[in-house]
């Protein structure tokens, strides 16, 4: 019989981990992609530098906790333990769920604050220089308190409002994008996660079989770490 199991848990590993490894590397390419695409439209057009939201930093802890939470559970799954993975299974669904409502709440903030999906220049509330600065081609702009005009421009001579505000506002385009990106990917893992969650209840995860549960936490740990990246580079990348 114990040998019966080993066969059939091998079986289930040559199975399954292939396909996650494929898409772990394909999300790779995509993220890799995009975040590309950031530098190089920030470096050729009017982009707005303006601080992440607050919640950001909140989904971040969430996310790192959620990984923790996952880890115990594959510790308690290899020990036959299934009391606490059953607590620990349904611990990292709540802060999975948590991320994606602190995520919301930060692109509520983003609206509040102007910065839409598809919006303008013209769309940003705040004080200049304080809640945000528009560059161009990698250069602040100057601002006079009435026109806009290049930095080359100190003494003022010639606006280019007209110019600018006819612009799309490209970097909170690419926030959504990334953000909400990693949010639908995101939301595979909580369905998969959800899953886990079943059999964790109907104590389906032991010493013998754990392979759905330890396929579950690989993919969730690369969400984490996939939010992490993300994050630091927007709020690093200059």
């Amino acid at each position: 019989m114990q040998e019966n199991s080993t066969e059939i848990y091998d079986d289930k590993n040559r199975r399954l981990k292939p396909l996650m490894w494929v898409a772990m590397v394909s999300m790779v390419m995509l993220f890799g992609g995009l975040t590309s695409g950031y530098i190089v439209t920030k470096a050729d057009n009017f982009w707005v530098n303006f601080d992440l939201p607050d919640m950001f930093m909140v989904s971040t802890l969430l996310i790192i906790l959620s990984s923790v939470a996952i880890s115990m559970a594959v510790k308690a799954a290899k020990a036959s333990e299934y009391g606490r993975v059953k607590v620990a299974v349904l611990l990292t669904f709540v802060l999975g769920l948590g991320f994606v409502g602190s995520q919301y709440m930060g692109w509520t903030q983003l609206v509040d604050e102007g910065h839409f999906f598809v919006g303008s220049l013209t769309d940003i509330k705040g004080e200049y220089g304080v809640d945000y600065t528009i560059a161009y081609n990698g250069e602040s702009l100057l601002y006079n308190g009435k026109d806009f005009y290049m930095p080359q421009d100190d003494e003022f001579k010639d606006p280019i409002d007209p110019k600018m505000f006819g612009s799309f506002n490209t970097s909170s385009s690419f926030l959504y994008v990334l953000t909400g990106v990693h949010i639908a990917h995101l939301g595979g893992g909580l369905l998969a996660m959800l899953v886990v969650l079943i059999n964790a209840l109907r104590m389906k995860y032991n010493s013998e079989d754990s392979v759905g549960l330890e396929i579950c936490a690989t993919y969730w740990h690369f969400l984490d770490g996939l939010w992490v990246y993300l994050y630091l580079f927007l709020m690093f990348i200059e």
